[in-house]
């Protein structure tokens, strides 16, 4: 345990210490009591914790404490702060020492209910978390964090009809994620559809996807599945074309898919119009078209040499594969091409995780279309 951890584990508990007093003899009282004349117990707690025995401190506080409405509050910060670091099974046990009390209050109970399900989100424990989350969104106060924590328990377990059930019910409450994270349960449910061949099934959740947010480029991307499977490729082609326009960031991972599309004879096209777009756009979209170009094995394209040289020139760490190649675009691309095979390429814009692979759903703070390409990143 950390000094700074130990520190304020042990201001928490000293103002519990102090809270129980406090409620006991009553605020605004002096205490009958000097310190010096504390029961023993109080101050061999505050010992544990100095010389590094947490469990034993925890044991004689839970013993110590009364649950009442005076020091009840402070359990609940203590919990709340063994499982913000991790220690999950010490929060577990001052919730249910909570709930075990026969006295607790109905709303106390209900709040214990709530947070010893988080504590078992953290912990991995989700048909648990499960049951008591469906227990306290009966609770008209509590209602919305329960039911967005059990949206997310679903989430997990990519039970996605029953997330957007829960989604719903969020939003009649007005408490509901940006319709975005709707949309891309319908897609998540049109991806099984597909799988199981139930193409006219998937459409309708395509469109209803469409219907949430618009644009919205991944139910743009399985459309194109799908027109592909049907032999319409130019239709295909088109629809790769308009996510990659509404999301430039997804340039890495669908340009293999659109050069494939479009054949060799549509490949310079293609990526005439891709050069074309970057430029009229940000600075960062270059050096997505460069990264993604040396990807998919295509930066020698005569219609991208302008482009690539360009971006080249002005970062600084490419300017220095540059020159060590002699402005040799082909060389340098091979050289950048060995560095990213096996590096992470995408990574998490909210929560840093960082992979190979690209993910809708970021699978270490479950956020939605949070994953971007990372290779830039990396090399600057």
């Amino acid at each position: 345990m950390s000094d700074l951890s130990l520190l304020s584990l042990a201001l928490i508990l000293a103002a519990l210490v102090v809270g129980i007093l406090a409620g006991h003899f009553g605020w605004g009282k002096r205490l009958p009591l000097p310190f010096g004349k504390l029961h023993p117990d109080y101050l061999t707690g505050l010992d544990y914790l100095v010389t590094e025995q947490p469990d034993r401190a925890l044991d004689l506080f839970l013993r110590l404490m009364e649950a009442n409405a005076d020091t009840i509050e402070t359990h609940f910060a203590l919990g709340s702060l063994y499982r913000r670091r991790g220690e999950v099974e010490r929060a577990i046990r001052i919730h249910q020492s909570l709930l075990a009390r026969q006295s607790l209050a109905r709303e106390h109970r209900e709040q214990a209910l709530l947070a010893l399900a988080q504590d078992y989100l953290r912990a991995g424990l989700l048909d648990r978390a499960e049951g008591l989350l469906a227990e306290v969104a009966e609770v008209p106060r509590l209602r919305a964090s329960a039911l967005d924590a059990l949206r997310g328990v679903y989430e997990r377990q990519h039970e996605w009809a029953q997330a957007l059930e829960i989604y719903r019910r969020l939003e009649r409450i007005d408490a509901a994620p940006p319709r975005l994270v709707a949309a891309h349960y319908r897609c998540e449910l049109a991806t099984l559809a597909l799988e199981r061949g139930a193409i006219d099934e998937a459409r309708s959740l395509l469109r209803e996807a469409r219907g949430e947010v618009e644009p919205m480029p991944r139910a743009a991307l399985l459309r194109a599945q799908i027109a592909e499977r049907q032999g319409e490729r130019s239709l295909a082609v088109r629809l790769v074309k308009r996510a990659l326009e509404a999301s430039p960031k997804l340039l890495q991972e669908e340009l293999p898919h659109l050069l494939a599309l479009v054949g060799p004879a549509g490949r310079d096209e293609a990526l005439a119009e891709l050069v074309h777009r970057a430029h009229a756009g940000e600075e960062g979209d270059r050096k997505r078209l460069a990264f993604a170009a040396i990807l998919a094995g295509v930066a020698t394209a005569p219609v991208l040499r302008e482009s690539l040289e360009s971006v080249f020139l002005k970062d600084p760490t490419l300017h220095a594969f540059w020159e060590a190649a002699s402005g040799e675009v082909e060389r340098v691309a091979q050289e950048i091409g060995a560095l990213l095979a096996h590096a992470e390429k995408y990574r998490c814009s909210e929560c840093g995780f960082a992979g190979r692979g690209f993910y809708w759903h970021c699978p270490a703070c479950q956020c939605w279309d949070s994953f971007e390409p990372y290779a830039i990143v990396k090399l600057r």
